[in-house]
């Protein structure tokens, strides 16, 4: 089984919102690998609004982006896009 890890800053101003944490689910469940996301050492499940929100990751925090399965790879380059594409805000 492929294992993938990365380790992102937040660029968008207002960090780990909802509006972020959505985009972030909707990436999440177009693959099969189970998605991670850590923040300050806690640990949540990458297909939950709910779960990610609790991280409270704020601009500048670091959050890593876990996956395990056979596309897990793609799985965290295309949510590592999504955070360095700033959640798509200006």
């Amino acid at each position: 089984m492929t294992e993938e890890k990365r380790t992102v800053k937040l660029k968008n101003k207002l960090g780990m919102h909802a509006r972020a944490a959505a985009a972030m689910v909707k990436i999440a469940q177009q693959f099969e690998a189970k998605i991670h996301l850590e923040h300050n050492g806690q640990r949540v499940d990458g297909d939950s609004i709910l779960d990610i929100l609790t991280l409270a990751c704020p601009y500048g925090g670091e959050l890593t982006i876990m996956a395990r399965g056979q596309d897990a790879p793609a799985a965290v380059e295309a949510l590592v896009q999504l955070v360095e594409d700033k959640f798509g805000e200006s």
